[in-house]
């Protein structure tokens, strides 16, 4: 079952979860992401096969459901904080990796095929998509790192 769809049946068949979720929305961002377990351990007791900690599709169904049923509330805006942490996040973690490298080695970094994923994270939050914009992000994530390796590569294989 996905995500979205056991939501939906989850707030048609429960005024208690309509209204959780209402007051979730209206309150910010932050509060719904931070109940996103809330919604998850009650869909793991309905369907323990598919609702388990390791899913991301509920925060971007909650949202995306947000965005639909409830457009006007604060978690159905961009959330530049959120989308600012994550990116820190990324970034950080990218950093970690470019540690060791030399002053030669990072100018030698081609990093230009980036390019495609920051127009794709511009373009989600634009268009108000958070599930585009993680997408995106963890593909120009996969896409320095692979930049990297080849950096590495090359190194190794004595050619730089």
């Amino acid at each position: 079952m996905r995500a979205r769809t056991a939501v939906l049946k989850l707030l048609k068949g429960s005024s208690e979860w309509r209204c959780f979720f209402r007051a979730c929305c209206e309150t910010s961002p932050f509060r719904l992401r931070s109940q996103v377990w809330q919604f998850r351990e009650e869909l793991a007791e309905r369907s323990p096969e598919y609702f388990d900690k390791g899913n991301p599709e509920l925060e971007d169904a909650l949202f995306g459901l947000a965005r639909e049923l409830l457009p006007n509330s604060l978690a159905a805006q961009w959330d530049e904080e959120w989308a600012s942490s994550l990116c820190k996040d990324v970034l950080g973690r990218l950093a970690e990796h470019c540690a060791g490298l030399t002053a030669a080695e990072m100018e030698a970094l081609d990093l230009s095929a980036q390019d495609v994923w920051d127009e794709r994270m511009r373009d989600a939050g634009l268009n108000n998509d958070p599930a585009a914009f993680k997408a995106a992000l963890k593909r120009w994530e996969q896409t320095g790192l692979e930049a990297l390796g080849a950096l590495r590569d090359t190194k190794e294989g004595g050619v730089a």
